[in-house]
């Protein structure tokens, strides 16, 4: 073959690429490049019935209200969307009647839950496009962030000395997420998905993870190698807080991943576990009320709020912090 062959393959094999990274990627509204982006976030939403009346049950009508009232430029869904199984004929009669609205602006990663139904035919058929089936992950630009959504359920294979299927280097997705992550130039990262590195709940010993955490392990090491600044997940039916922390989970305040978790989207409230022993990365915890996340989303920084739903009480957690 000819220089001018070879040169043509390489040009070809290129643009190939370009077009695969391509297809996980999505690129928002031009709205949300007018000024600093503001997102809400939350997961673990609508319950397979209609919204009841106990305050601790069903609430997801009071959260989407309450998302709607606000100027959001984009609602990133952290997982377990539609209870118990994630079936496309409850997402239509019960989570689509509330957040229909929303869809223009939603960005989902999927949970366990969605996967009650196989590989997530309800959530990746109600969804749609949005959803980048059927591997479900994806990144976009959102200002001048960098926005990725991950898979936690999808992690194929033991890995290591781990007893647990993870999400570790020669899975697809970890590997076009060190990818993607090479590729971006954006000043801050924030990556999304449903089972949170670490949590704090109320039967948990403070040496012990389960499957959910262990899985996304190497997912953190690898963001937390590049330099990002924000994890958002849901699973845990709260919201907590974080300090920043390292690959190994120990307080980097410098260099160190943000973890918020904000599952208080409507199904059911968790308890957290007792305050007086919790982790010792644990910034904030509240477990009495429906709500979710606000950040608005500066160019070298975002601004933190919690946000309790409708009707629901009040508890304040908010701040500030730089990007790396």
């Amino acid at each position: 073959m000819g220089r001018k062959g070879l040169a043509l393959v390489i040009a070809v094999a290129v643009l190939a690429l370009a077009l695969a990274s391509a297809a996980e990627r999505h690129v928002p509204s031009a709205r949300a490049g007018a000024h600093a982006p503001v997102i809400a976030a939350v997961g673990d939403i609508a319950c397979k019935d209609p919204p009841k009346n106990n305050r601790q049950v069903c609430r997801y009508d009071d959260v989407a209200a309450t998302i709607e009232r606000g100027d959001y430029d984009a609602f990133l869904v952290l997982g377990d969307v539609q209870y118990e199984y994630g079936r496309y004929k409850d997402f239509i009669e019960n989570y689509d009647v509330y957040f229909h609205d929303l869809l223009p602006i939603t960005y989902p990663a999927p949970g366990n839950h969605d996967y009650g139904t196989a590989d997530a035919a309800g959530y990746f058929r109600y969804f749609g496009a949005r959803a980048h089936g059927p591997r479900g992950y994806y990144s976009f630009d959102l200002g001048a962030w960098h926005i990725i959504s991950l898979n936690s359920q999808k992690c194929p294979a033991p890995y290591k000395n781990y007893d647990v299927d993870v999400c570790g280097p020669g899975d697809t997705q970890y590997d076009w997420l060190a990818a993607d992550l090479a590729a971006s130039d954006a000043e801050c990262t924030l990556a999304y998905f449903h089972h949170p590195r670490l949590s704090w709940i109320k039967w948990q010993n403070a040496d012990w993870n389960d499957e959910g955490e262990l899985r996304m392990d190497p997912i953190w090491d690898l963001l937390y190698g590049a330099g990002a600044d924000v994890v958002l997940a849901g699973h845990e039916h709260l919201y907590q807080r974080y300090y920043p922390m390292d690959g190994d989970l120990n307080i980097d305040r410098e260099r160190g991943i943000v973890q918020f978790i904000a599952g208080q989207g409507g199904e059911s409230l968790q308890p957290g576990g007792h305050w007086n022993h919790r982790l010792v990365s644990l910034a904030a915890s509240w477990d009495q009320g429906y709500g979710f996340l606000r950040l608005k989303l500066r160019a070298q920084g975002y601004d933190w709020r919690y946000m309790p739903a409708r009707g629901q009480p009040i508890y304040v957690d908010e701040g500030s912090r730089a990007c790396h």
